[in-house]
């Protein structure tokens, strides 16, 4: 069985499989031991070692044989031969290696299948993959498109919503061994408390979790009643909006998330009701999230501004594994999507739009700037780095297609790369580069580029590639945001030396 299986989404952004390190549950440190084991074990054709930089300083050079367009080069950091006929052959050889060979490096036998939207937007969904994490399952992973969803989907769901989660055994007493399906995420989170008792309870039986539960959703009704204020009767397109209105539309919400503020602070935090993760938080994370980031480009509102249990209470999210190492979003991505629903949703010619949108591009183009010094070199995780290599491999056939696109769907203001197989070739230098694990960053500002087999002629669409893939990247749906991170990282160090 694959570990890794390639998934193709063609929507907002190039589309990376969620199935290696999502499918143990809330930590992802198994998942990188056994990578890493994997990976120490991958020989490069070209003569470089994945296992350190260290080591590939003093990698012998491998003798590959080719009737055409083959290049040797001694460098600083490395010695290689390129044979960029062999590329094809180079991209199974990883792939095999992130392949499980023996049962140590096989994962544990998923206990549930999640069936969750394609993007990683759904905020119920969210809910449901927080607290599978947070209880540290096993699972496996089958994306829905919401937009085109599956006849066998909708025969198995009655509601064709999703979050669905088929147990696999349920347990129970009157069907033992049998596999039940449960949907809707509430239903869901009460059912994994019941079916796994050994792990952390999150949906509690209290009146203060009652409470907390009833806040939110006013909290909820409040936020999104002021997002939407302005579209007025859409049924009656001569409908006007008074000034009024919209403004006791954000006092009510302001009002709601003060009340958030003054509970958060009785609690005492850093969680919704103290010190541990319970459901309320899970229920609480996907609106909060979103609005963190794109209501200050939106309606110009903070909602972080003069709350700092609110603060707080995100460190503790933004510091909590379960969320942070594969659920959460990260700013680029949610700065980056506030456009794009801002062209779905907004009323075209209407100038809050087209405000909503040069604010959001501006503020992305910005981010975008900066990727190259998000990581430091001693701050490099190896996990992620494996991580994001292991999709880059996975997927380089449709991340090619996609950053070299000439008539794409989404993002048109990014520039796409011309040539698939230059794609292709910076690809590969780029899955190389992120398999040196905590050492990715420092290879990717060392490595002799000619040496890997893009050519001056090349550099400028090379760049182009490492540019429009880092753009278009987007966390959660393509992977953690940690490994997002670091590939965008190492693709925008790349782009720049490229140019150079």
């Amino acid at each position: 069985m694959r570990y890794f299986s390639p998934v193709w989404i063609p929507l907002l952004s190039i589309s990376l499989t969620a199935a290696a390190f999502s499918s143990t549950g809330g930590s992802s440190t198994s998942n990188y031991n056994r990578l890493s084991r994997r990976v120490r074990r991958v020989h490069f054709p070209f003569g470089l070692s994945a296992s350190s930089s260290t080591a590939a300083s003093s990698a012998a050079v491998t003798d590959t044989t080719s009737a055409t367009s083959t290049t040797t080069t001694t460098t600083e950091s490395s010695q290689q031969t390129i044979n960029t006929n062999n590329l094809a052959a180079a991209w199974e050889d990883l792939e095999k290696e992130i392949t499980p060979n023996d049962e140590s490096d096989t994962p544990p036998a998923p206990l549930l299948t999640f069936y969750r939207d394609t993007n990683g937007w759904c905020p119920f969904c969210e809910r449901v993959w927080i607290c599978m994490r947070a209880k540290n399952i096993p699972y496996q992973e089958r994306l829905v498109s919401l937009s085109n969803k599956p006849d066998w989907y909708k025969e198995m769901v009655p509601t064709t919503q999703v979050p669905a989660l088929l147990f696999h055994n349920s347990n129970s007493d009157d069907e033992p061994n049998s596999r039940k399906l449960v949907w809707e995420s509430l239903d869901i989170m009460k059912a994994l408390d019941h079916m796994f008792p050994e792990t952390p309870q999150l949906v509690l039986d209290t009146d203060e979790y009652d409470e907390a539960n009833k806040m939110n959703a006013l909290l909820n009704t409040a936020g999104f009643g002021f997002i939407y204020a302005s579209r007025g009767d859409e049924s009656d397109e001569n409908s006007m909006v008074s000034s009024q209105h919209l403004q006791d539309k954000k006092q009510a919400f302001l009002d709601a998330l003060d009340e958030l503020e003054r509970a958060m602070v009785a609690s005492g935090g850093p969680f919704r009701l103290g010190n541990n993760f319970t459901g309320v938080d899970a229920e609480m994370i996907p609106s909060l999230e979103r609005w963190r980031y794109q209501l200050p480009l939106s309606k110009g509102l903070d909602i972080l501004e003069n709350r700092p249990a609110l603060l707080k209470w995100f460190q503790a999210m933004d510091s909590y594994a379960p969320f942070s190492e594969r659920v959460a979003g990260d700013e680029y991505s949610w700065v980056a999507t506030s456009a794009m629903f801002a062209r779905f949703f907004g009323k075209e010619g209407d100038p809050e739009t087209i405000a909503t949108i040069e604010r959001s591009e501006s503020a992305a183009m910005a981010l975008v700037n900066g990727f190259k010094e998000a990581v430091k070199d001693d701050a490099c995780e190896g996990k992620f780095a494996l991580e994001a290599a292991a999709k880059v491999i996975s997927n380089r056939e449709a991340i090619a297609k996609d950053c070299t696109n000439s008539e794409p769907k989404s993002q048109q203001n990014i520039p796409r790369a011309a040539n698939t197989d230059t794609a292709d070739k910076m690809l590969y230098v780029v899955a190389k580069i992120l398999l040196h694990e905590d050492e990715a960053i420092q290879e990717a500002k060392a490595t002799m580029f000619k040496d890997m087999g893009i050519d001056n002629d090349e550099k400028l669409d090379a760049s182009n590639v490492a540019k429009a893939v880092a753009s278009r990247l987007c966390a959660p749906r393509d992977m953690s945001a940690p490994a997002a991170k670091i590939l965008r990282a190492v693709l925008m160090i790349v782009a720049e030396r490229l140019e150079e």
